[in-house]
């Protein structure tokens, strides 16, 4: 239970959340609802789709999660940490949706997991010596 509780942990579940939202909202804004006004600014249409709806319970769920990982983190290492957002989000979209990931986004993405993996592996070592 207590791993479970874990602010670590509760950063993962919130970036999976938040990756599954903007899978389930993509999917909800491309849904074919009927006619769309080609020169609507706000797509209208989107809220009639279960994804779209999906897509914002997940959001809420993950709102839920970061306010108690920011109980239990300093703002600074939770915000570095949850940059894994931006591995979750194009690989989901690359599975689920296939789009595709120019080598230059590939590139990008290695960067962003490392810089997150030495704000993790800073993180862990700052906890050790507490």
């Amino acid at each position: 239970m207590r791993a479970i509780l874990s602010p670590y942990f509760q950063l993962g579940i919130s970036a999976i959340l938040i990756s599954a939202a903007e899978v389930f909202m993509k999917t909800g804004a491309t849904a074919d609802l009927g006619e769309i006004d080609a020169v609507a600014v706000i797509n209208f249409a989107a809220l009639s789709s279960i994804a779209t709806w999906i897509g914002v319970v997940f959001y809420v769920l993950s709102f839920v999660i970061w306010l108690h990982v920011l109980r239990h983190m300093p703002l600074t290492q939770a915000y570095a940490l949850s940059s894994i957002v931006h591995i979750l989000v194009p690989v989901s979209a690359w599975l689920f949706l296939h789009e595709t990931i120019s080598i230059r986004r590939g590139m990008g993405i290695l960067l962003v997991l490392i810089g997150t993996l030495l704000v993790a592996a800073s993180s862990a070592n700052a906890e050790e010596k507490l």
